[in-house]
């Protein structure tokens, strides 16, 4: 028999980023989260590199070593626009949106790097694995959400509730679905700030997802029920989702199947990015997109 499991504060968790009313008839539609509009949103792709700079009398070392870091970097954003134009085959998605990336070395964040120094006697050799953030822009103001839901369309994972805000004993159910198939992992941050994760979780240990398919939480498997209870205020839902498998992250058991991140944020977002990339270099079918959502909602007596 599952328990209930109390949100609003300290050992009390979950809700989650939605705004504030649904239309009743998102769910009768094919793609449910089309209208869904997250409260924020981060796109990014992550590529591994190799980065080079030859030998010159007129550099040192460190010198050689920050032009070869610069290259790989470089190397990674050429790789990253690369990699998400060839996988958005949307009819008419770029005469609607406009993909916009950050020409500058530091929009791209490197997550692992090895430094192999001088090779040869002839250059100096870098690795890297860097995360290249990117944006989607519609060009008209009332945008074209069923593109991004297309298949074909760039990652793109929607989390939502009911509605925005719930009172004293209400229960919360989540709702989650992805323009093609996933991997993700799904946090709940409470107003305690308290990092709870849903799914996977003990009991229900699914963390891949089918494209197009309605996911809810809690669902058949879970042994626990979302209900409001107090202190009051807001709770995150944050969805870490890439079109392969998620970085593994240590988390304690904290009962009826839930595990809990006893750290920042941050720090579980980077530990989630870490991710097997395959391939190298510009190669189109390299990299992997990465894709994370939040959706808040309120609590209230």
């Amino acid at each position: 028999m599952k328990d209930n499991i109390r949100i609003g504060g300290c050992f009390i968790f979950f809700l989650f980023l939605l705004f504030l009313t649904i239309p009743q008839n998102i769910y009768s539609q094919d793609i449910r989260a089309v209208k869904i509009v997250p409260d924020q949103e981060k796109r990014s792709s992550i590529h591994t590199v190799d980065g080079y700079a030859y030998l010159s009398e007129n550099m040192t070392i460190s010198q050689l070593r920050a032009a070869a870091f610069a290259t790989a970097k470089r190397q990674a954003l050429e790789a990253a626009k690369t990699h998400i134009k060839a996988k958005t085959k949307v009819k008419d998605f770029q005469v609607d949106y406009d993909m916009i990336w950050s020409n500058a070395e530091g929009a791209v964040t490197v997550l692992e790097q090895k430094d192999h120094g001088v090779e040869g006697n002839t250059r100096y050799h870098v690795w890297i694995k860097a995360e290249v953030l990117y944006d989607i822009k519609p060009k008209k103001p009332e945008g074209h959400q069923a593109a991004i839901m297309d298949s074909d369309a760039p990652l793109t994972v929607k989390v939502w509730t009911e509605k925005k805000r719930y009172g004293t004993g209400e229960n919360v159910k989540i709702f989650i679905q992805g323009n093609r198939d996933f991997y993700a992992r799904i946090v709940d941050i409470t107003s305690g700030g308290q990092i709870i994760q849903l799914l996977p979780n003990d009991y229900r240990r699914i963390s891949f997802f089918r494209g197009g398919e309605v996911y809810t939480i809690p669902d058949r498997g879970d042994q626990f029920d979302l209900q409001v209870v107090p202190p009051y205020g807001e709770d995150r839902l944050v969805v870490y989702a890439s079109e392969v498998p998620l970085g593994e992250v240590a988390m304690d058991s904290i009962g009826q199947g839930l595990r809990q991140y006893r750290g920042l944020q941050k720090n579980l977002a980077a530990q989630t990015r870490g991710i097997k990339v395959t391939g190298g270099g510009i190669d189109t079918d390299s990299g992997a997109e990465f894709y994370e959502a939040t959706w808040a909602i309120t609590t209230k007596k």
